[in-house]
């Protein structure tokens, strides 16, 4: 067994390409209400803090008709499509395999919505992750620790005995929060720079190298 326990993992970025289809997602809620598409790159640069925070970007604001009606056509379309436009990173399924294989637990704790969570890790990592926590009204978003404390609360495991692993100054602050040591991605939405300046500490370039850390 490697030096952890636990692998907790960011979903958006980190283990799963889905920027396309949440950007498409958002445009086809726009447009069945009514609205204009966004760009592809102004969308990305707004992901990582869930789907509510995502809308109010887009919208300039979080409340009102209009609000509830794109929120309630992105839930709709993304909750059926969600694994369209959407890919596992190279080498990143060997690479769970492997930790599976070798005892280590896998999890994933992410700002997505709970239920197209829990789809796409089975859709793409069947079998090798033992708990999945995404958004749930009452629950706090990442950066809070409460879906982190969740997972090491279900897996009876210690926080020094895991990793949260990201591509993101939020899961930056998630591990923080949590009391867990942190892995940041750079294949992500966010620049090895942007990462560093944001407090990352240990960085993984590429699959290879998180392994490294890992095993």
């Amino acid at each position: 067994m490697g030096r952890y326990k636990l692998a907790i993992f960011d979903l958006d970025g980190t283990i799963l390409y889905t920027i396309a289809q949440l950007a498409n997602s958002l445009n086809e809620a726009r447009v069945r209400s009514g609205l204009e598409p966004q760009d592809m790159e102004d969308i990305m640069a707004h992901v990582g803090r869930g789907v509510r925070n995502l809308v109010t970007w887009s919208l300039g604001t979080g409340e009102g008709d209009l609000f509830e009606t794109v929120m309630d056509n992105y839930r709709a379309y993304y909750n059926e499509h969600c694994t369209d436009n959407t890919y596992i990173y190279d080498g990143l399924l060997e690479l769970m395999t492997k930790l599976h294989e070798e005892g280590i637990k896998l999890a994933v704790v992410t700002n997505k919505s709970d239920a197209p969570a829990k789809k796409l890790c089975e859709h793409f990592y069947p079998g090798l992750i033992s708990e999945v926590r995404g958004h749930r009204d009452g629950v706090p978003h990442k950066p809070d620790p409460a879906l982190v404390d969740e997972v090491l609360e279900a897996l009876n495991i210690r926080k020094e005995d895991a990793v949260y692993i990201g591509d993101s100054d939020v899961d930056i602050k998630t591990a923080e929060n949590s009391g867990t040591d942190h892995i940041c991605v750079t294949w992500g939405y966010r620049t090895k720079d942007f990462l560093i300046k944001n407090g990352a500490k240990v960085l993984a370039d590429n699959v290879e190298q998180l392994g490294e850390l890992l095993l």
